[in-house]
């Protein structure tokens, strides 16, 4: 017996700008990314951004090209409430309000999946609200 996978219909592909950049909504939720990767461009500006040098990020992603990582710089430069958006959106308190979901020790639970006698003894319990700050970084 086979199964038949529906064809649904992908999102077209929204060009920015910048040459390299394309945005689409079922690729990473919509964020920004270089053109026929999954690479965000959040994650190769902040690369930069945090002192990795281009011959650096071309090591680690040998299919990146110069041109594709200085656009993906000057994206970030020219959208920084953009990038501000998706640096916040990949917090971990953003992550747990979005999907109402328990920390329990270091596993997220779904609120509504988690009974009190789930919880072990003396674990660590944090909702969105109460989970500390070095944790959310």
């Amino acid at each position: 017996m086979t199964t038949r996978i529906p064809n649904k219909p992908r999102a077209p592909i929204e060009r920015t700008e910048h040459p390299h950049i394309v945005k689409s909504a079922d690729t990473l939720g919509g964020e920004p990314r270089i053109e026929d990767t999954r690479i965000p461009v959040l994650q190769v500006f902040e690369m930069v951004e945090g002192g990795i040098s281009v011959g650096e990020i071309i090591a680690g992603f040998p299919d990146l090209t110069r041109a594709q990582i200085h656009d993906a710089v000057s994206y970030g430069y020219d959208h920084p409430d953009e990038m501000a958006y998706y640096r916040e959106r990949g917090k971990l308190r953003s992550i747990m309000r979005d999907h109402d979901l328990v920390k329990v020790n270091s596993f997220l639970i779904p609120r509504t999946h988690l009974k009190p006698s789930d919880i072990p003894e003396g674990a660590t319990v944090y909702s969105w609200e109460t989970l500390p700050p070095q944790e959310d970084e």
